[in-house]
């Protein structure tokens, strides 16, 4: 199943995050999500301070895989291309290695992930600028230097809540889609399409009650997955 499309995302998100609110029933703890993480430890919280020390590699390795996909989208957000995305985010990586075990929370309002969103920023500028200083000793390099006025490096706090959303939610289908049948995931993928339940039942061919139950059940189902995505990561 594709991913989320910022519209999608926030049509979502925003129309069920009061309903959210009232399900008990919603764990508080990380079930399994294998794309990002094997919670070894008790909270992401715990994993960062570990990571810090340089010698635990099993630590580092772990919150790396929590957050790279993130530190991917923030760069691509900013009209990098695919290749050039993969060297940044190997920068990134070397400068998170550097320079985590200084990294302390001193503001509330200053996440991680915001943390870690304004040093992939850093790189981006970084890597325009050194690109731009080469190839302007280039002759016959307007192409690749239209590329480089291209890319945008926009203020962080503008991107980082859209992409954070897109990132937990498209890690949570993911997931969700271990959960269920195939019929039941093509019935919610019509459905996102903007295809009416009756629609949807005569194409998979089940009954139109089958297809409410199907998209009901993974619409709750994906917002207890970005629920306990962000408990698990959003700090």
């Amino acid at each position: 199943m594709s991913c989320l499309s910022s519209d999608e995302l926030m049509t979502f998100y925003y129309r069920h995050a009061r309903r959210l609110s009232y399900h008990t029933s919603i764990a508080a703890h990380i079930r399994d999500v294998s794309i990002l993480m094997q919670p070894t430890y008790s909270t992401s919280y715990t994993l960062l301070e570990r990571a810090k020390d340089q010698n635990d590699c099993q630590a580092w390795e772990e919150l790396i895989n929590n957050y790279r996909k993130y530190i991917y989208v923030v760069i691509r957000s900013m009209n990098v291309n695919h290749s050039d995305s993969d060297d940044i985010l190997q920068q990134v990586l070397v400068e998170l290695w550097k320079y985590l075990p200084k990294y302390e929370r001193k503001d509330e309002k200053i996440k991680f992930r915001v943390w870690l969103a304004k040093i992939t920023r850093n790189q981006v500028i970084s890597f325009v600028r050194k690109q731009k200083s080469h190839l302007k000793k280039c002759e016959g390099a307007k192409h690749e230097l239209e590329y480089l006025d291209s890319i945008e490096t926009p203020e962080i706090d503008r991107i980082i809540d859209q992409e954070w959303k897109l990132f937990l939610t498209n890690a949570a289908m993911e997931k969700v889609e271990t959960h269920f049948s195939a019929p039941a995931l093509e019935a919610f993928r019509l459905f996102r399409q903007g295809q009416s339940p009756i629609e949807i039942a005569s194409k998979i061919g089940v009954k139109p009650d089958s297809v409410y139950k199907y998209i009901s059940r993974i619409k709750l189902k994906l917002f207890q997955e970005i629920q306990d995505l962000k408990k698990e990561l959003d700090f």
